[in-house]
């Protein structure tokens, strides 16, 4: 076993762990006593212990922490996003309810909101204004 890991080692065969196992293993039926009468040597005894196993139990562990993690954010991101299109609503009626309030404002002075770009500038739209206010009085 040890002559054919050095083999690998220095490149003359390429064999995994399992086939040079394979290759050493007596062949037949086995027995519970074979292990301890030194004929069949054990994996463990030939390519140590469980470390890669408890390698990708520590991976998995991870894996799963840091996807109960992204859970907690993702329900805490959710419960903001909540609360934020409760606060949106309530700007969105409270521009119906000062819209609504402008227009009539401005019907009473003879203006129709209609005439003002909402999209400019608030100094632009006050500009207009007075233009047209100064139409309106020559």
């Amino acid at each position: 076993m040890k002559r054919l890991l050095e083999q690998r080692k220095a490149g003359e065969i390429s064999l995994t762990d399992e086939e040079i196992y394979a290759k050493i293993k007596p062949k037949g039926r086995r027995n519970s006593r074979d292990r301890r009468t030194g004929v069949s040597p054990s994996i463990t005894s030939l390519f140590g212990g469980y470390s890669e196993c408890e390698k990708l139990r520590k991976e998995a562990d991870k894996a799963m922490n840091e996807a109960a993690e992204a859970k907690k954010e993702a329900i805490s991101a959710n419960e903001q996003n909540k609360i934020l299109t409760k606060k949106l609503k309530a700007v969105e009626r409270e521009n119906k309810v000062t819209r609504h309030f402008l227009e009539k404002f401005l019907n009473t002075l003879g203006y129709n909101l209609c005439e003002f770009n909402m999209d400019e500038d608030f100094e632009e739209s006050n500009k207009k204004m007075t233009m047209k206010k100064t139409r309106m009085k020559k």
